[in-house]
């Protein structure tokens, strides 16, 4: 049985117990609360065997009216400096599962992998908003809504530059199922490798969405991280998250079928879940939505 074992397929998991780019706490919590969910058993089920690498350090929410631009920088930086140490470590075990967290982890996460792996590291992101502000741009302050900007290397230099150089070209980048453009971000989304709407993706389905995506990213078929953030579902029918993106966001199967497409091709080596707030799911419905949602989608890649 040891030696069964033995060969199942690894997947590493980690989280990044964050909340210091978000609009306030609660996003730090998710990982463990994914995990009481049920979240490793369910891995195991569909075949997986489990790396657990356990969680990293608290990374909190503070108010900082003092940097009202760029709220929590320097633990925010933190936050994704650590995330992209131990991407090296995690997918030295393989396809790697990294739960956040707020969103600004991005710089780390994407960053990190291409350390590891050597390579230009493409990025799938799937969100409600498109995360393209910096500093000058920002209606909130929030460094969650700065994430790609940061990994293109652009804005606050902390985070932007938390691997020494940008984790990202704009033509390694697809956003799928946003509802929300600031006007500070209407320039940059153009020169990205692909954008589509929640409303994009739901006319041509999660399937074809999925095919476009892998194919406008310009890494010479190389590694890609894919982004989940849970506001990409419609808050009808997932609400553990705050604020909410106003707009019709994408329902449970067609989010099911965009992110089983994805997570089918050998491309794909990370998958990153952030913005689950277990503060706002007090029964652990969502929770459980969320671990059966992943679970579909690793099940479909380790059944290929």
């Amino acid at each position: 049985m040891r030696e069964a074992a033995a060969r199942l397929p690894k997947i590493a998991v980690f989280g990044v117990p964050s909340a210091a780019g978000a609009s306030g706490p609660g996003t730090e919590r998710a990982a463990f609360a994914l995990r009481e969910a049920g979240l490793l058993d369910a891995l195991r089920g569909v075949g997986a065997r489990i790396v657990n690498l356990s969680d990293l350090s608290l990374f909190p929410w503070r108010a900082d009216p003092e940097h009202p631009q760029a709220r929590n920088l320097a633990l925010a930086a933190c936050a994704a400096r650590a995330t992209a140490d131990e991407m090296p470590r995690a997918l030295a075990e393989g396809f790697t599962l990294l739960i956040g967290g707020d969103c600004s982890l991005v710089a780390g996460s994407v960053g990190g992998a291409t350390r590891a792996l050597g390579r230009a590291v493409g990025l799938v992101y799937l969100d409600a908003d498109l995360d393209l502000n910096t500093p000058n741009t920002t209606p909130s302050g929030n460094l969650n809504g700065m994430a790609i900007a940061a990994a293109l290397g652009r804005g606050a230099p902390e985070l932007a530059e938390v691997v020494g150089i940008p984790a990202l070209l704009p033509e390694h980048v697809a956003i799928l199922g946003y509802r929300a453009v600031d006007p500070g971000e209407r320039k940059p989304l153009l020169e990205l490798a692909l954008t589509r709407s929640a409303d994009e993706v739901r006319a041509s389905g999660g399937t074809r969405a999925a095919t476009e995506a892998l194919a406008a990213i310009d890494n010479d078929g190389g590694p890609l991280l894919v982004h989940l953030d849970v506001d990409v579902i419609d808050a009808s029918e997932l609400g553990a998250k705050a604020p909410l993106t106003p707009g019709a966001g994408l329902r449970w199967a067609e989010l099911e079928a965009l992110l089983v497409a994805l997570l089918r091709t050998p491309r794909v080596v990370v998958l990153e879940v952030c913005e689950f707030n277990p503060a706002l799911d007090p029964d652990g419905s969502s929770a459980r939505k969320l671990v059966a949602l992943v679970t579909k989608a690793v099940g479909a890649r380790l059944s290929d």
